[in-house]
């Protein structure tokens, strides 16, 4: 599949700032079936962005504001391949760093819980592995509630766990931090999904997920939100060990001023 995404956020300041400072990560990954065939990031007020690649693969651009500004657009536009072959060597380089814990991916006892009901026992061979969390994405879909209104950006496991909802970020959290009291390595992933059932033009928000390490299989997509393993219709732009090695923008400024910031994104298949 051939797609055309166009992902637009629109920064909107109360009164002038002096400065911002911003980094995003915009650019789609190449590998694991995709491939980034073209991408250009736009910026307002003439900003040219420097890049470089994190320590995770993903691709990351920044740049810094210094006039006196009200507003700021950030335009990327890619065009992507997926569904393609897997990598003949999908490395296992980091796979341990994506066992650890930390916030917001906390290891308490409502995760625990949910490890032991999913339970993988030991040298179980792969098929077995990705059936238990195949399970364990359904669960997460049956027992928690879609609602956006009851947590934020920073929201941890524990507060999910304790509201029974959440939205995708906190699903993606979830599971990656029961994989890994399962002992399976799991990372987040940032990205889109395309949807065909709309037509050949969609949009839709940026959305999250997880990714889980199989031996012998490399890294397995799995949304909770859905729930479905990935298909060709997912994009992802980045990795890591959880929302903040992944964050699609990132940024700071520098002012008394109030803010507010839209996202657009439209995926076309080509």
């Amino acid at each position: 599949m051939r797609l055309e995404i166009v992902h637009s956020t629109r920064y909107r300041y109360t009164a002038p700032i002096a400065e911002t400072v911003m980094e995003v990560r915009l650019r789609p990954m190449d590998g694991n079936g995709q491939r980034c065939a073209d991408f250009s990031l736009e910026l307002s007020h003439g900003v040219k962005a420097r890049s470089y690649v994190d320590g995770f693969g993903n691709n990351v651009h920044y740049f810094n504001l210094v006039r006196p500004h009200s507003g700021l657009s950030v335009i990327s536009r890619s065009t992507v391949e997926t569904g393609l072959n897997p990598d003949e060597d999908p490395g296992e380089e980091l796979v341990q760093d994506f066992l650890r814990f930390r916030p917001p991916v906390k290891d308490v006892e409502g995760v625990r819980e949910l490890a032991r009901r999913h339970a993988i026992p030991e040298g179980a061979p792969a098929a077995q592995a990705e059936a238990a969390l195949d399970e364990l994405t359904r669960t997460i879909s049956r027992e928690f509630t879609y609602d956006t209104t009851v947590t934020n950006v920073y929201s941890a496991v524990d507060d999910v766990l304790a509201l029974k909802a959440g939205v995708c970020q906190d699903f993606a959290h979830l599971f990656i931090a029961v994989a890994r009291a399962m002992g399976v390595p799991a990372r987040y992933v940032s990205g889109y999904i395309h949807l065909p059932n709309w037509g050949k033009r969609a949009t839709t928000a940026s959305h999250a997920w997880a990714e889980a390490w199989v031996a012998g299989r490399g890294w397995i997509g799995f949304d909770a939100t859905h729930p479905v393993r990935t298909t060709p219709h997912y994009v992802r732009l980045a990795v890591g060990r959880d929302y903040t090695d992944a964050a699609p923008t990132r940024g700071i400024y520098v002012g008394s001023a109030g803010s507010t910031m839209t996202i657009s994104v439209k995926t076309r298949e080509l």
